[in-house]
């Protein structure tokens, strides 16, 4: 059988995606920067439609036939539009921090309304500190060492602009999104989470019956167990195949 196609969405740098050398084990795995980060030119928004237009243009570049579009916490929203832009390409999604919205306020709430403020705040900070934050935010799961290399990556100010726009959409579209692309999904939790709740979690287990669903002991970008259960989820022939997509509007 042929090696699975996997392509890692970032929320703004591909350096998030720690366990990209145990995928790369067993598939071909691509990633890339978020516009503005690296080498990779500005785009008009630091959002997760510019992210995931930079997805699409990657998958063309790529020539793949076939992939699985893998994503964590505010990156699905751009997993979901970069399926709906390439939706003969996409067979299916894995999405660590799995929810039906970004909405502390919905019913259940997909994410703690405090931890959601004192992120939003983060975006105030200088480089180093918004940074620093970020690692305490993550509870650990990047090092000092991933921490020094996204700020030689990541221009000043830009991942401060990712997470203004991250904080200001509340997702409300995200479960029509998955509905209309029709796709297999692997839906992750993070388990003691600070920020997603585990409500949000079975919210989103509970609208997607036929989902894999894992949970795991860390963030899903740095898990030896979201990596494995990602193993096992491209093994099915329902993955493997192209699968059949909705005709709903694109989402923006």
């Amino acid at each position: 059988m042929a090696r699975p196609h996997l392509l890692l969405v970032p929320v703004s740098t591909e350096l998030e995606w720690v366990i990209r050398p145990q995928l790369e084990e067993w598939a071909d795995v691509a990633s890339f920067d978020a516009p503005g980060v690296g080498d990779e030119a500005a785009a008009d928004a630091c959002d997760t439609s510019a992210v995931a237009e930079r997805g699409a243009t990657k998958l063309d570049e790529l020539g793949w036939s076939s992939c699985v579009v893998v994503a964590d916490e505010y990156a699905n929203a751009a997993a979901v539009k970069l399926a709906s832009r390439r939706r003969q390409v996409v067979n299916g999604l894995a999405l660590g921090h799995a929810s039906l919205n970004f909405n502390p306020d919905a019913e259940p709430p997909a994410v703690n309304a405090e931890v959601r403020l004192a992120w939003s705040r983060m975006a105030d900070y200088d480089d180093r500190t918004f940074i620093r934050h970020l690692m305490q935010i993550t509870q650990g799961n990047y090092g000092d060492e991933l921490a020094d290399q996204m700020l030689t990556r990541i221009p000043a100010g830009t991942g401060q602009a990712y997470t203004r726009a991250n904080v200001a959409d509340m997702g409300e579209w995200l479960e029509q999104g998955l509905r209309a692309l029709g796709k297999p999904l692997l839906l992750a939790e993070h388990r003691g989470c600070v920020f997603f709740t585990p409500e949000g979690y079975a919210a989103a287990v509970e609208a997607f019956p036929d989902a894999v669903a894992v949970s795991c002991p860390e963030k899903p970008s740095v898990s030896a167990t979201f990596a494995e259960a990602l193993r096992t989820f491209c093994r099915f022939d329902q993955v493997q195949s192209s699968g059949q997509s909705g005709d709903a509007p694109e989402p923006r």
